[in-house]
């Protein structure tokens, strides 16, 4: 799966989420099988490749905050 992709599954699970926050109040672990299920069933995949997607974004979308915030600090100095 290329990287657009799992951007585009990543944002559609974060969707999901704060809807699902929005409704309850609060984040549950039981929200996790819903949006897994919601988003298998849009983009016609397992399950197991939504969640493996969705952990790939994350990831990255995790180191390039972290190299971002990592070069203020430098410049900083």
């Amino acid at each position: 799966m290329d990287s657009r992709k799992c951007m585009e599954i990543y944002d559609y699970c974060q969707g999901q989420y704060k809807k699902l926050e929005r409704k309850d109040k609060r984040y549950s672990p039981k929200h996790d099988g819903i949006v897994l299920g919601q988003a298998a069933k849009h983009f016609r995949i397992s399950e197991e490749s939504v969640e493996k997607a969705y952990e790939l974004a994350a990831h990255v979308l995790l180191k390039a905050v972290a190299k971002k915030k990592s070069l203020k600090v430098s410049f900083n100095i």
